[in-house]
């Protein structure tokens, strides 16, 4: 049947990412996982049969969001996968259940790491207490997680508890992956604490095992190959260092690993400049700088900048007391002449009195400079951990609104809560920009709107029947008016995915921001849809079309509405741009 067709095509797809997952034999691994996810999608009727791979697609297609920083798309996939097996009774499918929300959370953020370990703990006592082929892999990974999170957020020597328990799985796994990671990151362990006589003999095991059955092109060789060098920069082996780190850097230009390539580069530049050949030090550091975006290029000029003014105001205050000593050295000859020999010491003392509080006030000054600028710096990282902090509240609440929507049985509450949990997540991606931002006061919104929409389509799962156009240029405005703007543009992008394109009809949803030659802002969506009634009354309850009216006269815009061939909005407001 269609269905069984489309099932075995996903499900083989599948089985083929996840082996070669395992072992990076190609660059191209991510088109198997694309092709199952793209099966699935076409088979016409899901049935309890489907549940199961349905749910393996979601789980790895929230791992890769959770990688790549887009939390909210992975926390919404996450539920929506969840929610397909918790109300599974089979211990095989709750150990898998629990397993899989410990290592999700365990990638969320350090706030959410006792919870992944509840999590991991319950898998581990359900696994090791039922028959699932698949158990001892489980444990394996599940003491992983464990040890990782004991290392960096608890008792470093606990961690040793759950790699002894790795060790112990070995010989049944009889897998050599398995064999290369636990050697690899239980020598990262050993290295942190300089305990090279321990590390040594594990960097040595997971390399020959490696090598032995071609696994070199792993991520877990690449580490493996840059710990060498670091533990021989330790030893100042310089030349050894850098064989390590150019072996490293040749895997990941396979397997276009962009990190890796990154930390090869910056290694290279650090073994170089140990070796005091700064030549080649600064070539790595600047392919390094060039890879990740410039960020570095533009702190380094920041600084430089920075240093160089500080010399100037060095070098003027020098030549401010120096003048400042040449008048009191004329004062003093001038008394002196006037008040004659007996007012020469008099007149010494004092001159001299008037250096030492010189002295003390540049002291004073160079102090509180120093203090200023590390005062700057200091706030302007408590900013950002600020708007940081208020992202991940603000995905607190949107998951929490998603866990309740789950319990209700009512549409209309479900879409309701739908709606919320959207609103909430519109200023959870604008706060997280901000913090991700070198300017901490504007938001660049093209990307922001792109972020936005492909969230809502994730949310009501319409990635598939409607596309979104964003036709606009980089554009940044301060943050009073991002908010406002990005929760109107949440309210009419959802009005039309839910209005305008009824009984499975796909369709387009456009939406542009551009500056107008009078100086005022004109914000536009436009979908091709089947349009409404001019002055209809609204669907729902109307509390979007409500919200959307007073947060246009928040910006002091205004909103005209047109039909044709579909429904266009447009807002024209005044908005405080970056220069």
């Amino acid at each position: 049947s269609e269905v069984s067709n489309y099932q075995s095509l996903s499900q083989a797809n599948f089985n083929l990412y996840k082996h070669l997952l395992r072992v990076n034999i190609t660059p191209k691994i991510e088109t198997y996982f694309k092709k199952a996810r793209y099966y699935f999608s076409k088979i016409p009727n899901k049935t309890e049969a489907t549940k199961l791979l349905e749910y393996n697609i979601l789980i790895i297609d929230a791992e890769q969001s959770s990688r790549n920083g887009e939390q909210s798309r992975a926390n919404n996939l996450m539920l929506r996968a969840f929610s397909l097996i918790q109300e599974n009774k089979s211990s095989d499918i709750q150990a898998r259940y629990l397993y899989d929300k410990g290592n999700l959370y365990n990638m969320l953020s350090s706030n959410a790491i006792a919870l992944s370990n509840v999590y991991l703990l319950q898998s581990q006592k359900l696994y090791e207490a039922g028959n699932d082929p698949n158990k001892n892999e489980r444990l394996f990974k599940i003491f992983g997680n464990l040890s990782w999170s004991v290392n960096n957020y608890g008792s470093a020597d606990s961690c040793h508890y759950y790699f002894d328990k790795q060790k112990e799985l070995l010989p049944i796994l009889k897998n050599p992956y398995y064999t290369i990671y636990y050697s690899s990151t239980r020598a990262n362990v050993y290295l942190r604490s300089k305990q090279y006589d321990k590390a040594a003999p594990l960097l040595l095991v997971c390399q020959n095992v490696a090598e032995k059955y071609k696994l070199t092109r792993t991520e877990v060789y690449i580490f493996n190959t840059y710990l060498q060098g670091v533990m021989d920069l330790d030893f100042k082996k310089y030349d050894v260092a850098i064989k390590n780190f150019n072996k490293g850097i040749a895997a990941p230009k396979f397997i276009n690993s962009t990190i890796f390539i990154h930390d090869g580069y910056r290694h290279l530049s650090d073994a170089y400049v140990a070796k005091k050949d700064f030549k080649n030090a600064f070539e790595n550091k600047s392919i390094w700088a060039g890879l990740n975006e410039q960020r570095n290029d533009k702190t380094l000029i920041k600084s430089l900048k920075e240093n160089e003014l500080k010399l100037n105001i060095v070098k003027k205050d020098n030549e401010i007391a120096q003048k400042a000593k040449e008048q009191n050295w004329y004062i003093g000859a001038l008394i002196a002449g006037l008040f004659l020999l007996a007012l020469v010491y008099r007149n010494f003392k004092l001159k001299q009195k008037s250096n030492q509080q010189l002295e003390l006030l540049n002291d004073e000054l160079e102090t509180k400079n120093t203090l200023l600028d590390k005062r700057n710096a200091e706030n302007e990282l408590l900013l950002k951990e600020i708007h940081h902090r208020v992202k991940n509240n603000l995905e607190v609440v949107s998951s929490l609104l998603a866990l309740q929507s789950a319990k209700m049985d009512d549409p209309n509450m479900q879409e309701a809560m739908l709606a919320s949990q959207n609103r909430v997540q519109s200023m959870g991606i604008l706060h997280q920009k901000l913090y991700q931002s070198e300017h901490l006061a504007f938001i660049e919104m093209k990307n922001y709107f792109q972020n936005l929409c492909e969230n809502i389509l994730d949310s009501y799962n319409e990635s598939e029947r409607i596309k979104v156009d964003i036709d606009m240029k980089e554009l940044n405005l301060d943050i009073d008016t991002a908010v406002p703007l990005g929760l109107i543009v949440n309210e009419l992008f959802t009005n039309s995915l839910k209005y305008a394109f009824p009984m499975g009809r796909k369709g387009i949803i456009k939406l542009s921001l551009e500056s107008l030659a009078d100086g005022n802002l004109n914000l536009k969506v436009a979908d091709n849809g089947v349009g409404k009634m001019l002055n209809a009354l609204p669907k729902g309850t109307a509390f979007g079309t409500q919200l959307v009216n007073l947060l246009t006269q928040q910006i002091d815009g205004k909103l005209v509405q047109e039909i044709h061939n579909g429904t266009i909005i447009s807002i024209n407001f005044k908005s405080q741009m970056a220069a």
